[in-house]
């Protein structure tokens, strides 16, 4: 999922941003919005859905809190999803998020790739134990969370090393 109104501006940025597989979402519309909806099918059908889960660009490098669709998506899906969590640092040298937008080359860019996280138990004993589902999808957000958060310091880490 990504922004709709950065990413999907225009014939260019949408075509690039489909072929990378992103669901327009529109931010502030809720956890029960269309893009959502979307991909708890494409989960269901054992297609993998590429989320930023912060809901938005981090122009302060702030901890953010993830966005609870996160969790509805894999909660909801009948077919929960491995999670592949990524975190990068240095995106904001090659390409500032500020104008002017232009690319600087010969700057480094860390991508790190964290361990599969499979929710398959975590789910069950939630369903089992008939939490309620807003409460769910944010203890799912939270325990994703958590691994980004260690990948995150990880992830600073190993591109401080690389400079």
């Amino acid at each position: 999922m990504a922004a709709h109104d950065i990413c999907f501006t225009n014939k260019y940025h949408s075509t690039f941003f489909m072929y990378g597989k992103c669901i327009p979402v529109v931010r502030g519309s809720g956890v029960y919005q269309d893009a959502v909806n979307l991909c708890i099918q494409k989960c269901a059908l054992g297609h993998w859905v590429h989320v930023f889960p912060e809901g938005k660009v981090n122009m302060t490098k702030e901890e953010m809190r993830l966005k609870w669709g996160v969790g509805r998506i894999i909660y909801e899906s009948p077919r929960i999803p491995i999670i592949l969590p990524m975190w990068h640092e240095g995106m904001d040298e090659v390409l500032p998020n500020t104008e002017p937008y232009v690319l600087k080359w010969g700057k480094k860019v860390t991508l790190n790739i964290g361990q599969p996280i499979d929710l398959q138990d975590f789910i069950q004993d939630l369903k089992d134990r008939k939490v309620p589902e807003s409460e769910a999808r944010k203890l799912i957000t939270d325990k994703i969370q958590d691994v980004f958060h260690h990948l995150r310091k990880e992830t600073e880490e190993l591109h401080k090393k690389r400079l």
